[in-house]
């Protein structure tokens, strides 16, 4: 190869001579020169459908990119400049050579060496491992991007298939540890609870998700809530300079056929970027769930069929202004709707002992309007003192709508079908939620290894709650009400951490003061029925210290407590009917649970081994209890104290050069205190889960997975034993155009075995419940990607490597 240099001439004439050059014959400035690249095996076989990418070495600039023909030959025109070659193929090394034009070379012959082979001067990576889950400085991060978990549609589907993460019928989330998750999205914590925070992840396409990050023993930065942990879902985030488009369309069926799509674009320049993105998930979903109940000596053996046939939209903006490294000035905002009808029918028959049919009820749910929608914007700033010093500024603003419009005919028919009485109960709800919070977060690296974060958040909630009952047509004033609850919070923080030569130790504090107020009021007059106020001051230590065994072993030892509040809808001291044998009912006095835990972590090379204990003291959940003779009441109280011995282990192995296994093994024993009023018992069980996720390489460049979980028998939140359950699920996809399109097809819960059958019993309560959801879904997906980007050139590494 040859440099040409210009030679060394008075100024004057220098500039004489350019300008004569760049009138007579620019293209003499810019000469071209058509270079050939030979792909080749070992053996001097050409290798057909080998990926190239040029890049411009200074600007990161991709060039040209394609496959080689069957002769393993690339030909492509560069004009001068010094470029960057990457060279990947199936069961091969990926290679880079760095090159420049103009040279004396028209054709490359690039020498692809196998797997564990060494190059002297070529730069090689062998193919990426794709671990489904593996454990990251105390923390378990699940690759989402890289696996099927992105096809399933959305974050909610996508957080009821992961390891680690448990999702049960109520909508409620939680890790290995006791109690519910906080969930964050991008490190920002998403204060909304209940219906409203499962309607939100509804609405997040799981192709945006890059991966998902659990954590049982989070540092003080983040809030208290959350006893069993936090949950970070990070969605994808493209730096890389020019435009750039990714759009998927899915399809899944069952009983039902539902679509979905999603649209996103960035557009970046060196000190802007701007995001838009849509979204939508249109089709119907079925459950069927039941009970069969015994109480004072009489049966009731119900079925339901429910059918969710709301929709799912959103969309959002979002702008990024950094005009240098000591600023970053972020903007957001977004809208996300879920909306649409619903039924549920429901027949129960009931007895008289537990043979005689006494009466057969058949109650309806008809939702003729659902609506949920929520409203977001978001300002932050962040500012780089130092390299060593950072402060962070941000204020959000969340709005949530929800209105519910529910007719409820009920009709009793007598065992031979004759009918008895009917009676319809509509009921109208409105809710508004508004969240207002805002934060200063101050970070310092200081030059002997040691990091401190501090900052202050403050947060405002409000939900005002407006139900109507009517009976025959008329409303029923005791039965109605309007319910508002405003909560008050304001947090300080500091974590400090400090690195030795094998010892890394960690320390932080978290102090909340939090002020409550829960109004219920006349649903005609407004006029005061009750009011409880609270307050409090609670400290959240926690404690981390780590110990480099070697280069390739850790060990951990980690104390955390945190804690989880009521939902706020569960506040409302109020009586609703949920039928004409079931009634459920709030409960204003609701404290919020405490947990502590302790852990021994030990993590060498791809294995990692936790052991812990934790206590939840103060334990809240929603209990079924007899009311009267032939009711029961569904509510949420204190009632006890919780332990758990655990033992959880994630290993990752590469069997073959085609075959990766991750697996995730819980081994549980629980104690439950029950300890309310004047219920005592103890319910002891040991229990297990297990994850299993297997990533293939098939021939022609198809990618097999095939995922397993499985749950033991094991003990409820109260007095109910969970039966096993589990799933399968199995997908193929499959890469084409040079990487931009993507094909992929799946079956979700093959063997429709993913279920949620309990029994309990308490007093003269025999309980048996049952459930199961149209989980079983054949999905197919497309994803396209495509626009002007430009890669970060390293000569030790190519980025655009990791795809593959």
């Amino acid at each position: 190869m040859t440099i040409q240099r210009l030679q060394t001439r008075p100024f004057a004439t220098h500039i004489i001579l350019v300008i004569t050059l760049l009138l007579l014959n620019p293209s003499n400035l810019m000469a071209q020169q058509t270079v050939t690249f030979s792909i080749q095996q070992q053996t001097k076989e050409p290798i057909d459908a080998a990926t190239i990418i040029i890049s411009d070495q200074k600007t990161g600039k991709v060039i040209a990119n394609g496959l080689t023909e069957t002769d393993g030959k690339f030909n492509y025109t560069l004009i001068d400049g010094s470029y960057q070659l990457y060279c990947g193929a199936i069961g091969c090394r990926d290679t880079t050579i760095l090159f420049s034009i103009p040279n004396n070379h028209s054709i490359y012959n690039i020498y692809l060496y196998p797997d564990g082979t060494e190059l002297k001067d070529v730069i090689v990576t062998a193919r990426k491992q794709r671990s489904l889950i593996k454990m990251e400085s105390g923390k378990i991060s699940i690759s989402v991007a890289e696996s099927y978990l992105a096809n399933l549609g959305n974050s909610l589907d996508v957080l009821r298939h992961t390891p680690s993460v448990r999702l049960d019928n109520k909508g409620n989330l939680s890790l290995s540890a006791l109690g519910n998750a906080a969930v964050y999205v991008n490190g920002k914590r998403i204060r909304l609870q209940g219906e409203t925070l499962t309607a939100y992840l509804r609405t997040i396409p799981s192709s945006n998700i890059a991966s998902i990050t659990t954590s049982t023993n989070p540092d003080a930065s983040y809030d208290s809530e959350g006893a069993s942990g936090i949950i970070d879902i990070k969605l994808k985030n493209n730096n890389e300079r020019g435009l750039y488009i990714s759009t998927s369309h899915g399809m899944s069926f069952w009983n039902h056929i539902r679509q979905s799509s999603d649209f996103s674009m960035t557009y970046n320049k060196q000190t802007w970027q701007l995001g838009i993105n849509y979204s939508h998930n249109i089709g119907h979903y079925d459950m069927e769930y039941g009970t069969d109940r015994m109480q004072e000596g009489d049966r009731n053996f119900s079925e339901t069929n429910d059918t969710d046939k709301r929709n799912t939209y959103a969309g959002g903006l979002a702008f990024v202004f950094q005009p240098n490294k000591k600023h970053k000035l972020m903007l957001n905002t977004s809208v996300d709707a879920l909306t649409g009808p619903g039924v549920t029918a429901t027949t129960t028959w009931i007895y008289k002992g537990r043979d005689t049919l006494h009466e057969i009820l058949k109650a309806r749910n008809d939702y003729t309007k659902q609506e949920n929608t929520k409203y977001t914007t978001g300002i932050g700033y962040q500012f780089n003192i130092t390299e060593q010093q950072t402060i962070t500024t941000n204020a959000d603003w969340i709005h949530v709508d929800v209105v519910s419009n529910n007719n409820q005919p009920n009709t009793f028919y007598s065992p031979n079908g004759t009918l008895l009485r009917e009676d319809n109960y509509p009921a109208k709800s409105k809710k508004n939620i508004n969240i207002i919070s805002s934060a200063i977060d101050y970070k310092l690296k200081n030059s002997h290894d040691g990091e401190l974060l501090t900052g202050i958040k403050a947060a405002k909630v409000e939900s005002n709650n407006r139900f109507g009952f009517y009976a025959k047509g008329v409303l029923d004033n005791t039965r109605s009400n309007r319910f508002t609850y405003q909560e008050s919070n304001l947090e300080g923080y500091i974590q400090y951490a400090q690195k030795w030569k094998h010892v890394q130790a960690t320390a932080g504090m978290r102090i909340e003061y939090m002020q409550t107020i829960g109004t219920l009021e006349s649903y005609l007059d407004g006029k005061l029925m009750e009011e409880n106020k609270n307050n409090h001051t609670r400290l959240f230590p926690n404690l981390s210290i780590s110990y480099d065994l070697n280069n390739k072993a850790k060990l951990t030892l980690a104390y955390s407590k945190r804690q989880d509040k009521a939902r706020y809808e569960d506040l409302n001291p109020i009586e609703y009917l949920l039928d004409e044998l079931t009634y459920w009912k709030g409960n204003p006095f609701i404290q919020p649970q405490i947990n502590h835990r302790v852990s021994l972590d030990y993590t060498k090379n791809n294995l990692s081994v936790t052991l812990s204990y934790n206590q939840l003291n103060n334990y809240f959940t929603q209990l079924t209890d007899s009311y009267k003779k032939d009711f029961i009441v569904m509510t949420t109280k204190n009632i006890g104290k919780q332990k758990q011995l655990a033992l959880d282990l994630i290993y990752n192995k590469r069997l073959t050069s085609w075959w990766d296994v991750s697996a995730n093994i819980g081994a549980y024993y629980f104690i439950n205190h029950l300890d309310y009023e004047s219920y005592r018992e103890d319910y002891r069980r040991p229990s297990c889960n297990l994850s299993l996720s297997n990533d293939i390489q098939l021939p022609a460049k198809v990618r097999m997975e095939l995922s397993a979980r499985y749950a033991s028998k094991r003990q409820g939140r109260s007095y109910e034993v969970f039966k096993p359950s589990g799933s399968i699920d199995i997908g193929l996809s499959k890469r084409l155009l040079r990487d931009r399109l993507s094909l992929s097809l799946m079956i979700t819960d093959l063997l429709h075995t993913e279920r949620w059958d309990s029994y309990g019993r308490k007093g003269a309560l025999d309980l048996d419940i049952w459930g199961h959801s149209e989980s079983r879904q054949v999905i197919f997906r497309v994803h396209y990607n495509f626009g002007s980007r430009k890669f970060e050139t390293n000569k030790n590494k190519v980025k655009e490597a990791e795809r593959l």
